[in-house]
């Protein structure tokens, strides 16, 4: 039985990649829609930055009960749960008469990928061995950055000419979803029985008081905040912005998506030089510094300049987000690590869905997208202060846990 597990976790990888895909490319299919319709259900910015709240809200409100969910029923079955939602109430989008239909539909779509998406990285630990945790991980996540890039590109090139109309985009995208929601269920395995055994996790309120008594874990928390904050508001209205400055939607679809596809090789290629180095702090302070340097640029030029930016701030995001998620087991140790992690992941959460918000709302009040623009740059330079403020893991993981 191990045996067939061992040969079966590619696999399991494959699929799970599948679904990080849809995941992506449900939530982000509303960004390359939004003009055509503010025109149509007579939104505001402010509106249209509330709807792109509203997915990371429902991640706020359920990501623990998800997991709690899985703990009971299985990850397998918790995630199909989590998937039918999306899909349906994905599709329903194209239904939406107004503001208050499209909100409720975005949200419960919502719901379905905050019961999903906590419980799939959980296929890391289960199915691979610790010496393949890295590359199994980064493989999956993939799955989340291609689908957060391809509406970018596809929904103003491909599917809005083909389908004639954003309601059959939303229509199409929901049915995607539920078929590779299918083909989760259809073969994806529960969490091998001898490997369960050895799983072993310390009770929720013992790890939720020491990580709350934690004083790195709370600077960790903030970074991811103020990580997630300013990566989503970008990529919230970046095309609409674009687009409003005289670039024909396809290519401000295309610089847009940039961001999400230079992710993945900086996700990769800056880890591997963080553990050669043996740091993790310089990275996260220099990495930010940079990133909000190049956001502004980004968001102030047209020419050249932009679609240079855009790679770089992509290279850089996509970076630092693994050696911030790698932290957590180095500041509590393993025994805690999965209460840690959703506790900065749920300030991660925060902050991309406060920014979209104040983003939406700068713009529909000073109708400029400078203030929103200035916001996301303050947003990511302040990880430069709590990148100062953390203390380094990599090689002294064990004087952090006095907190």
């Amino acid at each position: 039985m191990r045996g067939h597990f061992s040969r079966y976790r590619w696999a399991m990888a494959a699929i799970t990649w599948l679904m990080m895909f849809s995941l992506g490319v449900s939530w982000f299919c509303f960004a390359p829609l939004e003009l055509t319709l503010m025109d149509e259900l007579s939104m505001d910015f402010g509106q249209v930055g509330l709807i792109i709240s509203l997915v990371p809200l429902s991640l706020v409100l359920l990501c623990i009960p998800g997991g709690l969910l899985a703990d009971r029923f299985g990850v397998r079955r918790t995630v199909f749960l989590g998937g039918v939602f999306l899909g349906l109430f994905g599709l329903l989008r194209g239904f939406a008469i107004d503001f208050t239909t499209l909100a409720l539909t975005t949200f419960l779509c919502g719901v379905g990928y905050s019961i999903a998406y906590p419980n799939l990285p959980k296929i890391t630990g289960v199915w691979f061995p610790p010496s393949e945790y890295a590359i199994a991980s980064g493989a999956i996540f993939t799955g989340m950055e291609v689908g957060m890039a391809l509406p970018f590109i596809i929904i103003p090139s491909v599917l809005l000419p083909w389908t004639g109309s954003w309601r059959s985009v939303f229509i199409f995208i929901g049915l995607l979803s539920l078929i590779l929601n299918f083909i989760w269920i259809f073969l994806a395995r529960e969490k091998p029985k001898e490997v369960v055994k050895n799983l072993e996790s310390a009770p929720f309120k013992e790890s939720l008081f020491i990580v709350l008594k934690n004083r790195q874990m709370w600077i960790l928390m903030l970074t991811t905040f103020f990580l997630l904050a300013p990566q989503v508001g970008l990529l919230g209205f970046l095309q609409s912005m674009l687009t409003l400055k005289g670039l024909e939607p396809t290519t401000a679809g295309i610089i847009t998506s940039l961001i999400s596809w230079f992710m993945i090789p900086g996700s990769f290629i800056i880890p591997i030089i963080s553990d050669k180095i043996g740091l993790k702090k310089p990275f996260i302070w220099a990495l930010s510094l940079m990133a909000g340097l190049t956001l502004y640029i980004v968001g102030t030029t047209t020419d050249i300049a932009l679609w240079a930016s855009v790679i770089v701030y992509g290279f850089l995001i996509g970076g630092m987000a693994p050696i911030v998620l790698a932290m957590p087991v180095e500041i509590v140790g393993p025994r805690y690590s999965a209460t840690a992690g959703g506790f900065m992941l749920t300030g991660g959460y925060l902050g991309a869905m406060v920014a979209p918000w104040l983003a939406g709302h700068l713009k529909a009040v000073t109708n400029s997208f400078y203030p929103a623009l200035i916001l996301c740059v303050a947003l990511t330079e302040v990880d430069v202060i709590l990148g100062i403020m953390l203390k380094e893991t990599t090689t002294k993981t064990s004087n952090l846990k006095e907190g």
